[in-house]
Formats: C-alpha cells, structure tokens, sequence
C-alpha cells in the first residue's frame, strides 16, 4: 500500500568530536545499524541514507544490508543534500532521522507520521511538525517534501543548510510549523539517548548491554552475549527502563594498577569483577603493558565485553563513580578522578587516602595507620579448588610440584634465581614460574630440564592447588594459595613485604640471595602451612562495589563548596565518611551509601517507636512539656511579653510545640514535608501549616505573613544537605531582634568524648551535620545571629565508663554524682541554641 512517505537518515562520519560514531560498534553491531532498523520499523515507501561523498564507500553496504538507499550529496550543506534526494523521488512526506541515535522511539517516528497527515488531511495545512519532550537523541521530524524545497529557494542562513529543519521552523511566517507535546509513554525529556561524545557512547553501551540482558532474562548481572540475544530494535518502554539500571544511573570505572612493578594482581581483581558486572574497566592506552593485553583477552573468555575496556575517562556528562585499586594513587591520579561522583580506593597505600570518599582494605596491611572504612578480607574471591589442609612443617619429599610466581614483570628479578635454588632444595619438583617474555636460555644453559616459565594466567587462583608449594611474594596469590590449602614461602620483594610477611604468619626467605639453604630454612617453618582466619566466609566484590557506587559525595552543607585540599577526615565507618570543614569548622558527612530517608507516616510510627518506644503521637505530651520547657527560654528573651507574637516550627511533625506556642497566646505556623502530619495539625489542632520543604516553601504566599517573631526547629536542622540556603531563608524570615532556636544531637557530649568511633557508627543516616556548641556561634554569625544562650540535654549517666564499669544503678550516689557532673560539664549529648537576629 502506497504511503507517499520517504524515511531519511541524516548521516556523516566527519564529526569532530566522535569521529565514525555512525561506525562505532554497540554489542557488536554499527550504530547506524540500531539506527536503521529502528527506522525500518516506521511505514514507507522508500527509505533512504542521506550521506556525503567522502563517507558513501565506508557505509553504502552497511545500508544495504538494513534495507536502506545509500544517496550521496553535499558534506556541508545538508540542506541541499536533502532537497537534492528528494528531488529524485516522489513522495509527499518526509520523516528525517539522525545517525547518532541508536535509541529512536520508532513507534513515535510512526505515531507522529500519523498526527502529520491527519493534521493535513483535516486542510490544516502544516509543513513542519515534531513532537517534544521525547528524549534527547529519541526524536524525528516530519516535513512536507514540497516545503523543504520551497524553503531551500527562500534562504541562505548557513545554520538553516546546516540543519534541514530550520530552513521551515525559523521561518514560521512562511511555513506552518508546529511543536506537539508528545504523549505521555513519549514524554522523557530528562532523559538523554543520543550519541554526541565519548561519554555519550559509554552511556549507549550500557543502556544496550542491559536491554540484550534483560531480554536474555539475566538483568544487570546476566553475562548472556550479546551476540546470541535478539537484536531487534528496542522498544519504547525498553530504552525509557534502562534509565532505571543501576549503570546506566550509576556508571562504575575500576582503575587498576597497570604500572610495572606492581604486579598483575590489582588487574585481575578489577577485570574479576568486570567480567561478572558491566563495569568499566580504565586502561589508558600508554599505560598499557604486554601483560595486560593478554589478560583482558583471557577474561574477554571468561564473560567480559568490548566495551568495558575503556581507555579515557567520561566527561561531566556521565560522571562516573571511580574506584581505584592502583595500590598507590599519584597526584596526576588524584587531579584527573576527584571531579568525579565519588572516589572510592581498594587497598590504597598512598599518602593521598584523605581525598578518597571511601576505603576498602582488602590485603592486610602492615603499617598504614589511617582508618579505612572497611576491612574485610573475606572480599578475597577464594579459590573453588582446594587441597586437603595439612600444617606443621612440609615434608621435602612431598613435594612435587612447584609453583614460582612473583608478579608478570619480576621488578626484583627474583624469580629465575628462585627457580634454581628450589631445584636444589627440591631436585624431585617439577617446578613452574610465572614470567615474561622467554627465559628459555636460562634453562639451556643451567641444563635442568624440569623447569618451565610460562606467561601469566587468568583465574590462576583455580589452578593453585594443583601445586604442593607456592613461592610468591605478599599479595592476593600468597593468601589465595592459602586458601587453596597450598604450602607457601614467601620471597623479600621488600622490607615491607618481609614485615607482613611476618605479622599474618608467613613462612618466609629472609635472605635476598636466595639460597639452597635459604629456602631449607623456610620450609622448616612452622607456618609453611598459614592461618589467617578461623571461619572462611565468600563474599562478592562486585555487588559490594555495586551498592557502593549508589553512594554520594557531599560537600560541607554550610560552605557548599569543594576544597582545593580534601577537608580533613574524622570518621570513617562502613556506611559513611566524615569531616570536618576547614573553613567553618562543621562536621558533616561527606559521603554516605544509603538511600535518602522519606518522611512519611511510618517515620512518625514505626520508626519512631522502634527508638523511643512508643509512637510521635503517643509521645504528643511529654514533647509539648518539652515545648513548655522551650518557650521559658524564648519567654526571658522577650520578657515575657510574647502573647499575640508570631511563632513559625520548621519540621513541626504533628504540632505539640506549637500547641504548646497557643496555650502560650502565640500565633503558631508550621511546616512540614510530612502531608500525613501536616494535615493533622490543620485538621485536628486547627493552625495554619503548609505541606512544604525548607526553605523552597513561599511564606508569604503561604501565610501572609513575611517574617516572624520566632523561628524554631527541634531536631531538624541536621537534616539538611544544603544548611547555607536554609540558615540564609531563616535570617530572611526572623524579624530584626526576634529569636531563632534550635536543638541537635552534640558533637561535644559524652557520647562522642568517650567513643567517637560508635558517636559516628550510631548518627543517624539522615544527619548531615553533627553541631558542637563552642563552635555553633562563628557558624550562626555568618547568618546574621549572635548566640544569647545554649543549654545542655540529653543527659545520660548510663553511658559514662564510669557507671558502667561499676554497674551503679539510677538513683544511687554514683548515679546521682555522674548526672551532676554531665549537666556542669555541659556533656549532654543534644543541645540547645537561643539565638537572636542582629
């Protein structure tokens, strides 16, 4: 059936800053071919590729292969590249699509061809129509042919011949132009789909990897190819729920060491977990050694694809969450990765820890004297491949196989000087080295012919307890031996190595000149057979890495900038890492892996219950007394003249300190995100309360009002991630003279004095910023505040050392002694702030 419709792509292969992006392979396959039977899908008469001269030969049977006409015309004018086709055949409407992207909504290219016509069929005349808000990259435009070359005649705006459809829309008092809002299963204009730069294509890389896993039936995880998965192309709802997959949202770069001298171990951890998840893989093209080429192709075996093996870092349009396992971070390394979402390190040794938002250790160390967030040993991937566990001493006639391995590279030369002595000590072993290049020479000349150097391996871990002896050096190969239940001597690559070597329990060669009767020496020891733990647990690297890169960096909530050296570290805690500001003084959570909390009914019930025992409003009364308790202070600060002022409770819950303000003769407002509590409090306590956040709520619009006598928050303010635009909004509303207060868990209570460790571990997920009091009044000043009062609470003897250590009971002398001393030493662990506008 006729349709007197052309589809067109608009392609070139010229692009600046993507050069060949039409050519760049998405699981195997050409963009322009996603792009192709994409548009393939759209009913037409002919479809065609608009191409220039230089790029026809390069694409022309790639056309074909699609199904699509390859027309060559004008680089530049693409105008006239257009109207030059179209002249050629005879058609009514034109559908325009670009090369660059592999995710068009073909059922809209469709949906909106239909609108087009009906349009026109209904004598509305229309030349020119597009639908909006689908996402970047997802869109087309519909044209009438006779229009398109009327309007080449009609200008010569280089941007109109550039781009085709200007030459219609930027002349609307000629052409019928119109911009539809597209419907609603179209409508995603957050989104970005097209393929415009290196970053652009990692993001396309991932969104199809995980649309082929999905349909695959494998989800994120799935390691199915892509090459056995359908390769038709995606649907609407395909494409708009990628956006959902935690690396499309979250993109992860391992950067391993590939520096020589480090060995591959850092590599085969990072291409490990790679080839079970689709993250990126970072090897700069200069960097990469002979070893690292060999083992991506060996892991390429193993599930991992093309295109996580990248050689340049995304730009700020698909930031990234890096995690290093360089073994040492450089200062260029540290410039290069912290512009990006976070900076998380494995292992890390430098003296560059403190910019890194979070640290794993994975190998035990031996002097690193900073805190790491986690220390878990069991992320080691153990070996499947076990021997039957002996201890005590080896038994030399036993051994008949030997395994040397000391890195790819050898830095230290150890191995082949390794090599001969053991086959002195051990003259039955078959003895295999792991090294590069070819040292057969060594072989002829030393005359031994039980000894063969091979190159590295991958997954040598499940090839270990083929070995009675493992020779290596402090490393991942030295502990997963170990756990493959091997015997194992270590070799002094360094003092340092010596030092571990002998704090986890390593049988070891402490003679660099490894001798015969150096390596006699050592396989005396007791602890050729090492311990390192009691219970073995397997957990996965790669979904911990996972959770991680969900994590976010945050800056000081009150500077809101990013230093040019990292503030320093105070806390670091599986979850979360602290600091503490060098320009304001404020500690704050720099970077937390949990989900934003929602403050929503449970918060008030549940939550609630879970910590106090009993819900918010169950505990309405005793938090009103409190209010009562407040308002005494705020009274003294008036005189006690504070009937018929204007009071304002930010976070005011369910209202008891502002049934507490009423009974006060204060007029109370509030606001609270909480709609369940809101409406309770206009409902059933009758005050005028907004269902805002802090400080986006219009106060004006709201209540009339402009500013208050009053401003209060009771254990809000710690909420916040950006405390300078709230404290700003609260210097606006507080009239001259009046009173803002607050309180907040202490960062100077007993708590954090006597265990700062558990302060930190037990702040709660949703607090930004921990308070001090000595240093409350430098932050408020900045606001306009001059601090009139703090009073200590939260006071509680059970959790000073002393009590505890005694066991003293409340009410006792101990009991009593220990309170007093909080209240007069000011430990409590919440406080409060009277402050008043200057």
């Amino acid at each position: 059936m006729k349709t007197n419709r052309v589809v067109v792509v608009q392609c070139r292969l010229s692009s600046t800053r993507l050069p060949k992006k039409a050519l760049k392979a998405l699981a195997g396959r050409p963009v322009l071919s996603w792009v192709l039977s994409s548009m393939k899908k759209v009913n037409a008469d002919s479809y065609y590729v608009a191409t220039d001269f230089d790029s026809y030969d390069y694409i022309k049977d790639l056309c074909s292969e699609n199904g699509f006409e390859c027309f060559a015309g004008d680089l530049n004018d693409v105008l006239k590249r257009f109207c030059d086709l179209l002249k050629t055949l005879d058609c009514k409407t034109v559908i325009r699509a670009t090369a660059d992207n592999p995710f068009l909504f073909y059922e809209a290219a469709e949906e909106s061809a239909k609108d087009f016509e009906a349009r026109n069929n209904s004598g509305m005349n229309v030349d020119y129509l597009t639908w909006t808000g689908l996402p970047h990259g997802s869109g087309v435009e519909i044209m009438k042919a006779s229009s398109l070359l009327k309007a080449i005649d009609l200008t010569s705006d280089p941007y109109d011949h550039e781009h085709v459809g200007p030459a219609l829309y930027n002349h609307k008092d000629i052409f019928n132009c119109l911009f539809v809002k597209a419907p609603f299963r179209f409508y995603h204009p957050e989104l970005r789909t097209t393929i415009d730069t290196y970053s652009d294509f990692l993001r396309a890389s991932q969104i199809v990897n995980y649309v082929l896993q999905n349909r695959a039936g494998g989800g994120d995880g799935g390691r199915e190819t892509a090459e056995n998965s359908q390769l038709q192309p995606f649907t609407t709802e395909e494409i708009v729920h990628s956006f959902t997959s935690t690396f499309v949202q979250h993109p992860v770069v391992l950067v391993p060491s590939v520096t020589k001298g480090h060995g591959t171990g850092h590599l085969h951890r990072c291409l490990s977990a790679a080839s079970k998840n689709p993250f990126f893989v970072y090897i700069p093209a200069d960097k990469s050694l002979e070893e690292c080429d060999s083992l991506v192709e060996e892991y390429k075996k193993a599930g991992l694809k093309d295109f996580q093996i990248i050689e340049k870092l995304p730009d700020e349009t698909y930031r990234p969450v890096i995690i290093t396992d360089t073994f040492e971070l450089t200062k260029n390394q540290i410039e290069e990765f912290r512009t990006n979402t976070a900076l998380i390190s494995v292992d890390e040794g430098s003296e560059y820890d403190s910019y890194c938002d979070y640290l794993l250790d994975i190998i035990p160390s031996f002097y690193l004297e900073r805190e790491a967030n986690l220390f878990e040993p069991d992320f080691m991937e153990k070996p499947s491949h076990k021997r039957e566990k002996q201890s005590g001493k080896i038994e030399k006639s036993n051994v008949k196989s030997i395994l040397v391995c000391i890195g790819g590279e050898d830095p230290e030369n150890l191995t082949s000087p390794a090599v001969f002595s053991l086959a002195k000590c051990f003259p039955d072993a078959k003895i295999t080295a792991i090294m590069s290049g070819n040292k057969s020479e060594y072989i002829e000349e030393a005359g031994i012919d039980n000894i063969e150097f091979i190159k590295p391996i991958v997954n040598l871990k499940e090839r270990l307890f083929e070995f009675d002896l493992v020779v290596t050096h402090y490393g991942l190969t030295a502990f997963e031996a170990m756990y493959a239940g091997c015997a194992v001597i270590l070799l002094p690559t360094s003092n340092l190595h010596k030092n571990l070597a002998k704090k986890y329990n390593f049988a070891y060669v402490a003679d660099s000149n490894l001798t015969k009767e150096s390596f006699d020496q050592a396989a005396q020891s007791d602890n050729v057979y090492p311990k390192f733990k009691e219970e073995e647990k397997n957990l996965d690297l790669g979904e911990f890495l996972t959770n991680l890169s969900h994590g976010k960096h945050l800056c000081c909530p009150v500077c809101q900038k990013i230093p040019s050296q990292p503030d320093k570290v105070v806390s670091r805690n599986i979850s979360r890492t602290y600091r503490r500001c060098q320009t304001c003084g404020m500690l704050y959570m720099s970077f937390s892996t949990r989900t934003e909390k929602e403050y929503k009914k449970e918060y008030f019930f549940e939550d609630y219950k879970k910590q106090y025992g009993k819900t918010y409003q169950e505990d309405f009364d005793s938090i009103k007394e409190q209010g009562k308790r407040r308002l005494s202070h705020i009274n003294s600060f008036f005189l006690g003249n504070v009937k018929d002022r204007n009071i304002f409770d930010i976070g005011c819950a369910y209202g008891p300190f502002m049934q507490a303000a009423a009974e006060e003769g204060m007029n109370s407002f509030g606001t609270d995100i909480s709609e369940d509590a809101v409406k309770y409090v206009q409902q059933e306590l009758h005050f005028p309360a907004a269902i805002s956040a802090f400080p986006e709520i219009e106060i004006a619009a709201e209540f009339g009002l402009s500013q208050f006598d009053v401003v209060t928050m009771w254990y809000v303010i710690e909420h916040f991630k950006n405390l300078d635009s709230v404290l700003q909004k609260v210097s606006e509303i507080t009239k001259k003279g009046g009173i803002f207060a607050f309180s907040t868990p202490s960062g100077e209570g007993v708590s954090m004095k006597t265990d700062a460790k558990k302060f930190f571990t037990n702040s709660p997920e949703d607090h930004f910023t921990i308070w001090e009091p000595s240093k409350a009044a430098k932050i408020l000043k900045k606001y306009g505040f001059e601090v009139v009062k703090v009073v200590s609470t939260g006071h509680h003897p059970e959790r000073f050392p002393e009590i505890q250590k005694a066991n003293a009971k409340p009410g006792g002398m101990m009991w009593k002694m220990i309170d007093l001393k909080s209240r007069q030493m000011k430990l409590g662990d919440t406080f409060e702030i009277y402050c008043r506008k200057r």
